[in-house]
């Protein structure tokens, strides 16, 4: 295997059984969440054969550029039909490397329906006479899967739906013994060593306060709720909600288990202490060490899906014109020549929440 193929991605869930109106085609669910048809399978389910000079011409000058389309779509009479930004992406194939081992070339499954629609397209135009059956194929796959998303028949056919219920399943039962239904008494958990070490990373004086700037709720949700375990923000901020006037009823940490929450959340905010002394106590240091040992965890289901595990948005009450203000100069990176200026007075938030 050459080093270009090395980095191909590698499949995880496969299946040869994805039944469309009759028509088998193999699939699989790649290790980056990307559903993939595998090329060979669809020219043989659309009743398309393979031709010698088909493959000499891959492994041609065009290899090399990956500007050809597949083989089902190579003929010219068909070219009028694909216009070219699909053009673009069915003459890009997805390599990748299946669970034998074996590299592979599959069409990301959500253009199936663009490509059963050129066939449709050329037997409506008469390009098809000497192979009709090809447009009457695509035309029952269509119908096969215009029910149900090609996605999920994949996921169904590889048993990677199973597994994704699955994971669901445990989760919640992880969320269950980690939260309680209910606030507990307020019980401090966040030690005045904690704040202390970020208001000095921020440059601030710490004065034992104990209301703090919006920004520094904003900070927390980053530094901890979001870094200790899945779905632990956003199940808080449904347990926890918003009120009408703004800020919350409870505490976020009032709601975490004796048993499984809080230790978690006590053992965290030692760590990240330490993150900070580590750090000398450089707020961006400290951020790309806590990025290093307590990567963002996802908050939001559905599980496994690639592009939709990306950190949610945070959704917070809104800041006064202060906070945006404060929130904008102390993320403000200013040229290094700059940074040569004696410091002004101490510029500690006045305006408290």
């Amino acid at each position: 295997m050459s080093k270009e193929l090395s980095k191909v991605p590698k499949a995880t869930y496969q299946s040869d059984d994805l039944d469309l109106n009759g028509f088998k085609i193999s699939c699989a669910v790649l290790e980056d969440g990307r559903r993939v048809l595998v090329n060979r399978s669809l020219a043989t389910a659309f009743g398309i054969k393979g031709s010698g000079a088909y493959w000499q011409k891959k492994k041609g000058e065009n290899a090399e550029k990956g500007a050809l389309l597949p083989e089902y779509l190579s003929a010219k009479y068909l070219e009028k039909f694909i216009e070219e930004d699909l053009y673009i992406k069915l003459s890009n194939p997805i390599v990748y490397e299946n669970k034998q081992g074996v590299i592979t070339e599959g069409m990301e499954a959500e253009l199936l329906a663009d490509i059963c629609d050129i066939y449709v397209k050329a037997g409506e135009k008469g390009a098809l006479k000497t192979n009709p059956e090809i447009a009457q194929n695509a035309y029952k796959m269509i119908l096969a899967f215009s029910k149900l998303g090609i996605r999920a028949l994949v996921d169904e056919a590889t048993g990677y739906q199973k597994d994704k219920n699955r994971a669901k399943d445990e989760l919640q039962k992880f969320l269950t013994q980690f939260m309680r239904p209910d606030a507990a008494v307020l019980v401090k958990r966040f030690e005045d060593s904690f704040f202390e070490m970020i208001y000095k990373m921020r440059g601030w004086t710490w004065n034992y306060t104990h209301r703090h700037p919006g920004v520094v709720g904003i900070w927390i949700n980053d530094i901890v709720y979001e870094r200790i375990a899945p779905l632990v923000l956003s199940e808080l901020r449904k347990k926890n909600p918003i009120k009408t006037g703004g800020g919350r009823k409870n505490r976020h940490h009032q709601f975490l288990s004796d048993e499984l929450g809080v230790p978690k959340l006590l053992n965290h905010l030692a760590a990240v202490e330490a993150l900070g002394r580590a750090s000398g106590f450089d707020w961006h240091k400290f951020m790309a060490l806590l990025d290093t040992a307590f990567p963002k965890q996802y908050q939001q289901i559905p599980l496994f899906d690639y592009e939709e595990i990306a950190p949610q948005k945070q959704i917070e009450a809104p800041l006064s014109e202060f906070n945006k203000n404060l929130l904008t100069a102390i993320n403000y990176n200013p040229p290094k020549e700059k940074n040569k200026k004696k410091k002004s007075k101490d510029d500690s938030a006045p305006e408290l929440l």
